[in-house]
């Protein structure tokens, strides 16, 4: 028992090893930060985290799944709920808001939900070809990726107007999932990622990673299929909401320059 303990403790550690190698090598010449934790409040563990949004002094969260789908509206003074829906039938993920507009992607149907922002009530819809994964607000436009290095900026119609590729060191950054714009900059989550990277809105190239290993070691998370995933901009403090799916934990953070 002894030994087989020891070769599992090993496995893991070389495992661990392997991982650290491969995310220094493929951002070699990339300038990485550390995040400052400003906080930390309670998340609900059983939300799995799809996408997170700020709008008038609220925090909404879309979590996925097939029968645990739902919107939430979440007090980010205390991480309180303040309101939520349960969305059937759907495996929903990113959010945005635009105008009073929520909108809430779906993982393979092609359904956009719009929903009225203060009631949370569903009156429109949009169709999109392909899987929905993560959704900003971008000025008056939306920005949305599906899991591939491409993200598509689309109107208030949700038309396509352009696509812009991700680069990461000249190589593809696929698995694009929740995502936030700032200004020239777009911060994306990528799954199974440790880190959130910075984009130049305008060539895609990866300007900056955000490394949050600290962040996901003592998130609390049960496994390590409970992945970093969920960012929300708040304008006032210049700080970002962070959270993973299933955390136990909601994180305000500072990003430096």
């Amino acid at each position: 028992m002894r030994k087989i303990l020891i070769h599992c403790l090993e496995s893991i550690g070389l495992k661990v090893l392997l991982s650290e190698i491969y995310f220094h090598l493929r951002t070699i010449g990339i300038k990485k930060v550390k995040p400052q934790i400003i906080r930390s409040l309670p998340h609900d563990p059983t939300a799995f985290t799809q996408g997170l949004a700020y709008y008038n002094h609220t925090l909404y969260e879309s979590t996925g799944l097939v029968g645990y789908s739902r919107l939430r509206c979440i007090d980010p003074e205390n991480g309180n709920l303040i309101n939520e829906i349960e969305i059937d039938g759907e495996w929903c993920e990113g959010i945005a808001v635009v105008n009073n507009r929520l909108i809430q992607l779906t993982y393979t149907s092609g359904r956009a939900i719009v929903y009225d922002v203060n009631s949370l009530k569903p009156y429109n819809e949009f169709s999109y070809e392909g899987e929905g994964w993560g959704l900003a607000r971008c000025g008056n436009l939306f920005l949305m990726s599906n899991g591939t290095n491409r993200l598509f900026y689309r109107d208030e119609n949700f038309k396509i107007i352009s696509e812009l590729p991700v680069w990461l060191n000249q190589r593809q950054l696929n698995q694009i999932n929740d995502i936030e714009c700032v200004g020239d900059k777009i911060f994306a989550n990528v799954l199974f990622e440790n880190c959130i990277y910075e984009i130049d809105n305008k060539t895609g190239k990866v300007r900056h990673v955000i490394d949050c290993r600290e962040i996901v070691k003592n998130s609390g998370r049960r496994n390590a299929q409970d992945v970093l995933n969920g960012i929300a901009y708040v304008p006032s403090t210049k700080t970002f909401y962070i959270t993973g799916k299933c955390w136990p934990m909601l994180f305000e953070i500072l990003i430096p320059e």
